[in-house]
Order: structure tokens, then sequence, then C-alpha cells
């Protein structure tokens, strides 16, 4: 879903924009970027289960050292299309551009929100703490 919504509002901007064919190749960059972020915090983490947890804190850094990257790559982008538009579509871009940049997140890691669940649980399972409600 988080993919269709980027592309639907990429889609929809590059529509509104009316790029002229000098235009198209700084909008196809800008299009790759954006993917690109997308790819990354879609893929899978992976899993630490063996490293301490300052590596594992290290490894997290790192991912949205990563993509704080691939953001400021986006940001470049937009700056050379940005520029290579009149004042019409700068406009436009104002308005729907923003919107095409995917929101940053750290990623799903499996198991999480179960250990998260047990925690609050006092680590017996299911709501409220039971755990089967005393029947054999």
């Amino acid at each position: 879903m988080l993919i269709t919504d980027v592309q639907a509002r990429l889609l929809k901007a590059e529509n509104a924009l009316q790029l002229s064919s000098d235009q198209l190749p700084l909008w196809n960059a800008y299009q790759e970027r954006v993917g690109a972020l997308m790819a990354d915090q879609l893929k899978p983490l992976p899993q630490y289960a063996q490293h301490t947890a300052l590596q594992q804190i290290g490894q997290k850094v790192s991912t949205a050292s990563n993509r704080l990257a691939a953001l400021e790559d986006i940001q470049d982008a937009a700056s050379a299309l940005y520029v290579a538009l009149d004042d019409v579509q700068q406009q436009t871009a104002d308005r729907l551009l923003p919107s095409t940049v995917p929101t940053l997140y750290s990623g799903l890691e499996s198991g999480g929100e179960n250990e998260r669940k047990k925690e609050r649980s006092g680590g017996r399972g299911g709501p409220g703490g039971g755990g089967g409600g005393g029947r054999m």
C-alpha cells in the first residue's frame, strides 16, 4: 500500500508538472532516488540475535544514516529539477512534490512486537497475563 500511494503521488505530480523533454531526465532521476529509498525501507532488517546490544544499536544507527543519505540524494535531485522548472511548474511542485517523499521509518523487526506484548503482560502469554484462564 505504501508503494502504491507513493507511486500514485509521483504520477500525479508528473502529470501536473507537464514536464518538457528537457526536464524529464531530471524528473526520472528524482523518481529513481525516491524509489531507492522506498526499496531500502521495505527490505527486512537483518536479525542480529548473536550480536551485543551495542552492535545492534550501531546497526540501527547505520541504517538511519544510510536512509538520511538517501533523503539527501532525493533533496539534491529535487533541487536540480526545481531550478529547471518555470514559475508555474514551481508553484505546482511546491504543492505536490513534498508529498512524494516517503516518510522515514526504522523498519520492522520480526518478533519485536511480540516481545513488547510479553513485557507489558509480565511475560505471561496473552492480554491480561492470564495465559490460559486456569483451565486444564
